[in-house]
């Protein structure tokens, strides 16, 4: 399958352990807290992410630099998609100009301002090690099926809504949709954008409960995108944004701050680890009927 496929399918996981941890945004010491809590061995076990590696947090190019591991597999999120929108005339030119004078994309705002650290003002363009990651970058997928039956799971960013879900049948798109977008290794625009920027399902199940936990034909949807204290599932989604960033000093203020963590979870036991900068030890809870 091509480097820069759309979607990409993997087998099961017959030697070791999956896990699937929710939005990094630079966050990468609680990242390390947590695998060494969890005894997480990189000759057996593989770690998923679901996007937004980078912005906000105090590493993000280390982060980044995860994309490099054998062990390692994350979807992009719109972090990504904008800082390689950002970076779009560079990665052509291979020149950039100082960054005041680029007309920014909402990228250097919402966190993507760390950039600015691994400019080569003499060579007017990017370190090395900063364009090996936006390399890397480029190559991430939207979405990743795992396994088979009813061992597969997905890894998005954001969710799987349908344009049509106020009068579908069923709200998400489902296992059978997935497998022809793998196919035709093609997701038309309107889906992608969903993928990147969809808030419908985890706004509306937090402020009202719309919609049921699962949804047949929709295998495990591991997601980010949209923060809460603790990891929350519908319609098959499971979203793991906790708010890592949110614990780190320069955001951590009030209760938020407090609640807020980078989360864990282990797919093949259905329970999750979470740590912040907040709080010394790391806490373990448990999805039911996932």
């Amino acid at each position: 399958m091509k480097s820069n496929a759309p979607i990409r399918k993997l087998p099961a996981n017959t030697l070791g352990k999956d896990y699937v941890v929710g939005d990094l945004h630079g966050c990468y010491d609680l990242l390390e807290r947590l695998l060494n809590e969890v005894g997480f061995d990189k000759t057996r076990d593989r770690l998923f992410a679901v996007g937004d590696l980078i912005d906000r947090g105090p590493n993000s190019l280390r982060c980044l630099q995860l994309l490099a591991e054998p062990w390692f597999y994350a979807v992009r999120g719109n972090h990504e998609l904008m800082m390689l929108d950002f970076f779009s005339s560079y990665l052509t030119s291979g020149k950039l100009d100082p960054f005041e004078g680029i007309k920014d994309n909402g990228f250097l705002e919402y966190g993507g301002d760390w950039v600015s650290e691994y400019f080569d003002s003499d060579r007017n363009c990017m370190t090395q090690e900063f364009n090996c990651g936006l390399i890397l970058a480029l190559q991430m997928p939207l979405l990743w099926i795992v396994g088979e039956n009813g061992n597969r799971f997905h890894v998005i960013h954001a969710e799987l809504v349908r344009p049509d879900y106020k009068t579908a049948d069923h709200a998400v798109w489902l296992n059978s949709d997935i497998d022809q977008w793998l196919d035709q290794q093609f997701i038309p625009p309107e889906i992608e954008n969903r993928l990147y920027w969809g808030r419908t399902l985890m706004l509306s199940q937090l402020a009202s409960q719309e919609f049921a936990r699962t949804q047949p034909g929709l295998s495990l949807t591991f997601c980010g995108h949209t923060y809460a204290a603790k990891p929350r599932q519908v319609l098959s989604h499971l979203c793991l944004d906790t708010g890592a960033f949110v614990s780190w000093w320069p955001y951590a203020y009030g209760e938020e701050g407090d609640s807020s963590s980078l989360t864990l979870f282990d797919v093949q036991e259905s329970r999750w680890v979470s740590a912040s900068y907040k709080w010394d030890d790391v806490l373990w809870g448990e999805i039911l009927g996932v």
